[in-house]
């Protein structure tokens, strides 16, 4: 089931980042829906997957050593998720500004796709299958 998971997470990336573009480029009502409705797929997907995930129940079991060690597993527990929650929430302000017509969405659309951008693991593979 995890690597079910994993794979779904992963390839879900590419469409935030291309709705996300598009929401970027068109700040309007449905380009800022489709990219704010795919990150919430996607953070409640990598919700799921954080509790499936050996690494990151490997990881909580000895919180205070991973977080003073660094590396993948602090990574993944204290800020991957972060950066996605606070892109979802930016995102979905920005479909709202789009929503009515506000000066607002395209500034928040960026601020979600950098943050996101930010938040992917780079350093894992970038296509699973």
């Amino acid at each position: 089931m995890h690597e079910v998971l994993l794979v779904l997470h992963n390839l879900l990336r590419w469409f935030v980042l291309a709705f996300g573009l598009w929401a970027l480029l068109r700040p309007e009502a449905r380009p800022g829906a489709f990219f704010a409705h795919t990150l919430t797929l996607q953070v409640v997907l990598g919700v799921v997957l954080a509790f499936a995930s050996p690494l990151v129940q490997g990881a909580l079991l000895a919180l205070d050593e991973v977080m003073r060690a660094g590396g993948e597993p602090r990574y993944f527990v204290a800020e991957h998720w972060v950066g996605g929650l606070i892109a979802l929430g930016l995102a979905h302000a920005g479909l709202a500004q789009a929503r009515k017509g506000g000066r607002w969405a395209r500034p928040l659309f960026a601020l979600a796709l950098l943050l996101v951008l930010l938040s992917i693991p780079w350093f894992r593979p970038l296509l699973r299958f």
